[in-house]
């Protein structure tokens, strides 16, 4: 499974709009367009961090995520980093 796979398959769960994960793009907004707070927010991140196998966000990173799209690029950035 690819990694922005796994990011949609956890955004999707833990999303409180209802929306599937086939309908998320990469601009949709964490907060305003899937209804993700800071809690639900870092429940991602966690199970990202688990699934992943690895601590993939600092602090600083964190707080320039807003949408879908910066997500995964947070995670690939990890992952060129890791390769």
């Amino acid at each position: 499974m690819e990694p922005n796979d796994v990011v949609r398959e956890i955004v999707a769960r833990v999303a409180t709009k209802g929306i599937p994960s086939s309908a998320i793009s990469g601009e949709m907004s964490l907060s305003n367009d899937l209804g993700i707070d800071s809690l639900q927010f870092i429940r991602v991140i966690l199970e990202l961090e688990s699934k992943l196998a690895r601590k993939i966000f600092s602090v600083e990173l964190i707080a320039k995520i807003k949408t879908f799209a910066d997500l995964c690029a947070a995670v690939a950035a990890q992952d060129r980093a890791y390769a």
